[in-house]
């Protein structure tokens, strides 16, 4: 059963908690970035530091000032490159988080059949593209922050009504991987679906942004909205599958008797191979990727 797109964010928040299983895809990325802090601190400090005061001595910068300055701008380069590997990792786990919810909830059989690029276009997604989607939806919400600021005014109220405006665009990037690898989709056509969707979209990541914006705990449900946005997936499938009665073995069709294929949004291939005989399924599929909308035949 699909629930209200609003629960999501809070069901992801209680299924994170009940199933430890998904806490390491969390805390990777936070610890490799400290790890990478530490020592791009310690590089810095090293070697920037030292090449930067001389270099601001060569340019008649009092020797007092020179140094202080160049362990300001050590500092923040320090910071800057922490920053940019955790944009580049951020992606790659929440991908990562986002397929464990899904073989928690007991579909292994989307990957069986799921279109995965060749091992260097995943590589060149996890950072190029997955960078450039982070900077890219998070300059969105900049944007759309700034466009709903006066709405900030109206108290409670106003926060609610900005909170949904941006949850698409919210939503959208917690929907993207699974739109592109799953789906087949191409960036216009996520896009495109996403505008077509935007009220269950917006009802659900106005909900996850209201809950990234508790201090603190919003850096749990960074990653609980993530899972929230994988079980919404699930019980779409699910009902897919009981609406389509792809899961049920159905009799053939009778002598005479036409049946039309069914296809759904989030189907996938089955590749199911039986002798013919009475009472049997008859199941064709072409190979096609999950949530293809062409090649799969189910004769009910």
């Amino acid at each position: 059963m699909i629930l209200p797109p609003s629960s999501y964010p809070l069901a992801g928040a209680v299924y994170f908690v009940a199933h430890p299983q998904l806490w390491c895809t969390t805390l990777c990325p936070f610890f490799l970035t400290l790890v990478t802090g530490i020592t791009s601190l310690i590089l810095f400090l090293v070697f920037a530091l030292p090449a930067q005061a001389h270099a601001l001595i060569g340019a008649h910068c009092p020797a007092w000032l020179a140094w202080i300055v160049a362990v300001i701008f050590s500092l923040l380069e320090s910071v800057i490159f922490s920053l940019i590997i955790f944009a580049i990792l951020l992606p790659i786990f929440q991908d990562a988080l986002f397929d464990a919810t899904l073989k928690a909830r007991g579909l292994h059989r989307v990957f069986e059949n799921r279109k995965r690029p060749n091992d260097f276009i995943l590589c060149c997604r996890g950072t190029s593209a997955g960078l450039f989607f982070v900077w890219f939806l998070m300059l969105a919400q900049i944007l759309a922050l700034i466009i709903t600021a006066p709405l900030h005014l109206l108290p409670v109220i106003g926060t609610v009504i900005s909170c949904y405006i941006i949850g698409w665009v919210a939503t959208w990037g917690a929907m993207i991987h699974y739109d592109l690898e799953f789906r087949s989709f191409t960036v216009s056509q996520s896009r495109r679906y996403a505008w077509e969707h935007r009220s269950a979209y917006m009802a659900f990541g106005g909900v996850a942004l209201a809950l990234e914006l508790i201090p603190l705990a919003g850096l749990i449900f960074m990653w609980t909205n993530v899972v929230g946005a994988a079980l919404w997936v699930a019980d779409q499938i699910e009902d897919e599958e009981r609406r389509r009665g792809t899961s049920a073995v159905l009799g053939s069709p009778r002598r005479g008797e036409q049946r039309q294929p069914l296809i759904g949004a989030y189907q996938y291939s089955v590749g199911v191979a039986r002798q013919p005989g009475p009472q049997q399924q008859a199941v064709l599929a072409s190979g096609k990727g999950y949530g293809s909308t062409e090649g799969v035949a189910v004769y009910v």
